[in-house]
């Protein structure tokens, strides 16, 4: 999480919403139509903002994931979804809560519920966009860095888990802030929830392919299957992971409603999308670097288990 600048005729109003009193106090005057919620982790989270707006306001927006999802849950436990993709919007929710641990204190699903309860209480209009994993210039969390650090170190080889045909919804920034501002504009109604990801998705292979193309690199992709990935941690949530954009099952959002209703359309196509977003990434690496240690040694090891005096095995570093 991070401050953008604003532009001049933007006021600001700093509160922290983790102490209920204070906030309240600091927003006591505030006079503004929509409140854009962008950072709810749980129920007290919206309890703590629309306590002392609700009455005021006359739009409530928040921001919720994809992780919402029942299928969303069983990639994150590697198990079987029986139900259509893409997502629509009143497909089934996840039933586990705090997946991440109730340390981590987020769940969106705790977030719209609450949401809902308070906009009913209040009569505030509501509207839920449920965002894709989200990448670009600026964010703090880039998946995409797992590929890009591997060419600027030069890697003759790269793994694609069963071959890269995943498939994971994702939203450009410059995209999903176009969504918003659809979102504020559009006609009032009392409740409205959208699925929201750039128009048009890429495997995780095709990912591979146009990071290596972009930054002028030349590896071989290698389609190592599933029980060969060496041990790690679900990347879903993660970046820097083993397979950052790997999932099993896929996990594809239907954008169809946002799309008819509010007229969405992408603002940055997915290649320029990711084009900006490795460039940003290749030019600022240090930073990135140090929080990312990369086991290249039990990679090439899984690698070398596809069997011996293959064009892989042969490309790799006898020391390691």
């Amino acid at each position: 999480m991070h401050r953008a600048p604003l532009p001049p005729e933007v006021g600001e109003l700093l509160a922290d919403r983790r102490n209920p009193q204070a906030f309240a106090q600091a927003v006591e005057n505030l006079a503004v139509d929509t409140v854009i919620d962008m950072i709810a982790l749980n129920e007290t989270d919206v309890d703590t903002l629309l306590r002392p707006l609700g009455g005021r306001i006359a739009h409530y927006l928040v921001i919720s994931s994809y992780d919402v999802y029942a299928a969303y849950e069983a990639a994150w436990f590697r198990r079987p979804y029986p139900y259509p993709l893409p997502l629509p919007e009143d497909a089934p929710t996840a039933t586990v809560r705090f997946l991440y641990g109730r340390e981590a204190g987020y769940d969106k699903v705790l977030v719209e519920e609450a949401a809902r309860r308070a906009a009913t209480e209040s009569g505030v209009r509501l509207t839920i966009l449920r965002y894709p994993a989200l990448y670009g210039p600026g964010d703090t969390t880039p998946r995409e860095w797992y590929y890009v650090r591997q060419v600027l170190d030069r890697r003759p080889v790269i793994i694609a888990p069963n071959g890269g045909q995943a498939i994971f919804s994702r939203g450009y920034l410059e995209n999903m802030a176009h969504a918003v501002a659809l979102a504020v504009d559009a006609p009032p109604a009392q409740e409205r929830v959208y699925n929201v990801a750039d128009t048009g998705q890429l495997t995780v292979r095709q990912i591979i392919d146009a990071v290596a193309e972009i930054l002028d690199h030349r590896w071989e992709v290698i389609d190592l299957p599933e029980n060969l990935l060496p041990a790690h941690r679900p990347s879903q949530a993660l970046p820097y992971g083993i397979d950052p954009y790997h999932i099993c099952p896929h996990l594809l959002l239907d954008t169809t409603k946002l799309r008819v209703q509010l007229g969405y359309d992408n603002v940055v196509a997915p290649a320029a999308a990711l084009e900006a977003t490795v460039r940003w990434l290749a030019e600022r690496p240090e930073p990135t670097r140090s929080a990312d240690p990369l086991d290249y040694a039990a990679i090439d090891g899984a690698i070398r288990k596809l069997g011996r005096g293959s064009p892989a095995e042969q490309r790799l570093d006898p020391q390691i």
